[in-house]
């Protein structure tokens, strides 16, 4: 009669595994009871900054007690100072500076920027305006231009100032004309000053008006050869005036073939 094989069950359970399946606990309670001590330690701290916030935005010693603005020549210190969100007693500590710049600088576009800066119960509001290098007519309103190709509203005695009026068809031709007259103030010295009008031609070229009323064909920009173009032209003009008692015109759009033409009246 066969023999009945006999099964033996062998326990995977060896202490060995008890004893890793107890390291594995013991670490991850220890990781556990890490993460909290780490977590109650930032909300200790976030409680005693928020406390911390508290006291010195009901302080009295953080009021403050004095408002400077510099820079200003052609805007007002009263309009900026009605234009700021605070006012003397207010907390230093709740105004918010970056975003009254950028409130201020939206509403007078003739502030190239403003820096609003604090120290102790001061704030110190500098101003740098920008200036105009060029007129231009919106709506029959004449205003400033810079080389931001930034219009802004005329102050004190800028209508005054001799720089040229443009005229153009599109923001394209204003910037170009932009673009030439910061390249010509730095060959002209201070002959920019003697033109009253810049334009640009249906061909592009530009067209210019000096204070005797006489018309410049200067052409297109050729920046390589703008100084030079610029010596000829002056020797050019002041031979002319010499001669003439008015020119009409001088054409100096066949420069690169070595010819100028004189138109005298």
């Amino acid at each position: 009669m066969p023999k009945k094989k006999r099964y033996v069950y062998k326990s995977v359970y060896t202490s060995s595994n008890i004893s890793k399946s107890g390291k594995k606990g013991k670490r991850f309670f220890r990781n556990f009871l890490f993460i909290m001590l780490c977590v109650a330690i930032m909300v200790t701290i976030y409680i005693a900054y928020k406390k911390l916030l508290d006291i010195a935005y009901s302080s009295d010693k953080m009021t403050i007690k004095d408002i400077k603005i510099m820079g200003s020549k052609n805007v007002t210190k009263t309009e900026i100072r009605e234009l700021l969100p605070f006012n003397i007693g207010d907390n230093l500590l709740r105004i918010n500076p970056s975003q009254a710049e950028k409130e201020i600088k939206k509403l007078k576009p003739e502030l190239k920027n403003i820096v609003i800066h604090r120290s102790w119960h001061k704030v110190q509001v500098k101003l740098y305006e920008r200036i105009p290098e060029a007129f231009i007519v919106i709506n029959d309103e004449l205003l400033g231009v810079d080389f931001d190709d930034m219009p802004f509203p005329l102050r004190g005695f800028m209508s005054a100032m001799k720089v040229p009026k443009l005229f153009y068809n599109t923001d394209k031709e204003r910037k170009q004309l932009l673009d030439f007259i910061k390249r010509f103030r730095d060959v002209c010295e201070d002959f920019l000053s003697n033109i009253l009008e810049i334009k640009m031609s249906s061909t592009g070229d530009i067209i210019f008006i000096i204070n005797s009323n006489t018309v410049v064909f200067w052409g297109d920009e050729m920046p390589e050869h703008l100084y030079c173009k610029f010596n000829k032209f002056k020797k050019i003009y002041v031979d002319a005036m010499s001669r003439y008692k008015n020119i009409e015109y001088i054409d100096m759009t066949l420069y690169s073939l070595g010819r100028a033409i004189v138109k005298p009246v």
